[in-house]
């Protein structure tokens, strides 16, 4: 099966779970909100090359985070933000491998930590004993974030994937620390499913460009 098949079926999957989020909860729920990123892995695992224990690790702390955000479990939370802090830092130490410095990134590097310090100040009164975990999490965000932004050399995928999952992770921080929102769900979803697909299409082009 080529790439673009797997990339279809993935978005198939996707618009499923974003489309049944008015049914939830419903039977497995928290099974079709990780299968799409499941679908990502097999991509991984059928066309990536030097990079696919570090991504298929990342993707698998990853689904794990989803399954335990949806499960009503008492620290289903803390659990959650544990796996996507280390997916995050997964997918730093990759991109890390493929540092290409431009002078251009300097900007919307200065941008991401400049919006992770209001983000933040905004956080902070309502984070109470959550405080540390949360800057942990900010951190290794902010770490992937920069490294997919050095990476990205002439392969935008990296610079959207890093961008939509700065957004989806700050409105569910907004959702959970400070109010909800119309359309939370679908928001968040998207955004992140949007991430995973572009960080994993950007770091394959990087594998196969390594390659060549």
């Amino acid at each position: 099966m080529k790439s673009r098949h797997w990339n279809l079926i993935f978005v198939g999957s996707a618009l499923f779970y974003l489309f049944s989020l008015h049914l939830r909860a419903y039977p497995l729920d928290f099974l079709f909100k990780a299968i799409p990123v499941m679908w990502l892995m097999l991509l991984v695992m059928r066309n990536a090359q030097n990079n696919k224990y570090l991504l298929l690790t990342a993707l698998a702390f990853s689904a794990c985070g989803d399954i335990l955000l949806a499960l009503p479990l008492p620290q289903s939370f803390n659990l959650g933000l544990a796996a996507f802090l280390l997916a995050q830092l997964i997918y730093s130490i990759n991109f890390w491998r493929f540092r290409h410095w431009q002078h251009w990134k300097l900007l919307p590097l200065a941008l991401i930590v400049a919006f992770a310090g209001a983000l933040f100040w905004r956080l902070q009164p309502e984070l109470g004993n959550m405080l540390w975990p949360v800057v942990a999490y900010m951190l290794a965000l902010c770490a992937m974030a920069t490294t997919a932004i050095i990476a990205s050399k002439g392969i935008p995928w990296l610079i959207v994937g890093a961008v939509s999952f700065v957004i989806s992770d700050t409105l569910l921080a907004w959702v959970y620390f400070i109010d909800a929102f119309v359309w939370h769900e679908f928001t968040v979803m998207f955004s992140y499913y949007l991430a995973q697909f572009c960080l994993v299409n950007g770091a394959l082009t990087i594998t196969t460009r390594e390659t060549e």
